[in-house]
């Protein structure tokens, strides 16, 4: 009988032991960030973030998103919290976090050292690379306390991009560029995440490398480098205005595409539809010169 209560008590000793165990993640600098427990109360600072947590099965989790929140259906339910760049500070502390999840590109230092000071426990992601979202994915599941499906995740976002990889590595390039917005008109240079997808799909950004991640860009530029694909997302204000050039290959091609919204504008696992959008109209202006 002492023998199975000194047992019992070693297994109850080390499924204490086992619990207590922090969860840790890196923050962006290497260094880690630990919780005790998995976060119960969660607010997202990003869309992206919010998409992120539904993704890894923390959905229920979440009691607070900024706006443009929209995907799933589900965050357009959650209490809003105002723009990332000036979350309202007063309603973020009234929905008791444990867990405050940032964007490194969309919060401001002013706005991270406020919720710092308030004493609120602040994972902050990169969310810059495609590379990002898995790693993001993991993170936010071992916080969450959702491992094993942010794992899942993030393998088969892993293994479709592979797929992508493999697909096209020998594929003829085309020359492409992507407009963002049109007046001014603006697009992305080769560190923009955007511009890793178009590389996935063997597509040459015209615009190469800049100091900016999203440049404005002149219409005679684009018009000297010739591009075979102009792609562009929703709202697509003012897309037609390349059709005014009817030599322009993109347009002789009818390679003005516009893919579908959200996609490919937000680095989440649903950057893989995109992506695949992007590749199916680049294989269609390799098709035409086969011809």
């Amino acid at each position: 009988m002492l023998h199975r209560l000194v047992i019992l008590f070693a297994i109850l000793v080390g499924f204490t032991q086992v619990q207590a165990e922090p969860l840790c993640v890196k923050n962006l600098d290497g260094s880690p960030f630990c919780l005790s427990q998995p976060a119960q109360r969660i607010v997202s600072l990003a869309p992206h973030l919010t998409e992120m947590v539904f993704a890894v099965g923390a959905g229920a989790q979440l009691v607070g998103v900024v706006d443009h929140s929209d995907f799933p259906p589900a965050a357009r339910t959650l209490p809003h919290l105002g723009s990332y760049h000036q979350p309202d500070m007063e309603k973020l502390l009234s929905l008791k976090p444990d867990l405050v999840l940032a964007w490194h590109s969309g919060a401001s230092p002013a706005v991270l050292d406020t919720l710092h000071r308030l004493g609120l426990r602040v994972w902050v992601s990169r969310g810059e690379h495609i590379a990002d979202i898995p790693l993001e994915l993991r993170g936010i599941g071992i916080l969450s306390g959702h491992s094993t499906q942010s794992t899942q995740a993030a393998d088969d976002f892993e293994r479709e991009l592979h797929q992508l990889t493999q697909q096209y590595a020998h594929a003829r390039p085309v020359r492409g560029f992507y407009q963002i917005w049109a007046q001014p008109l603006v697009t992305v240079s080769d560190g923009h995440f955007i511009a890793e997808a178009m590389r996935y799909c063997g597509i040459q950004n015209i615009v190469g490398t800049t100091s900016n991640l999203s440049p404005t860009w002149s219409e005679e530029a684009v018009l000297r480098a010739r591009p075979e694909l102009i792609l562009t997302s929703p709202p697509a204000r003012d897309f037609e205005r390349w059709t005014r050039w009817p030599e322009l290959p993109a347009v002789k091609n009818n390679a003005l595409i516009i893919l579908p919204p959200d996609v490919l504008m937000r680095p989440t696992p649903r950057m893989i539809e995109g992506i695949r959008a992007m590749c199916v109209a680049a294989d269609q202006v390799r098709a035409q010169h086969s011809e």
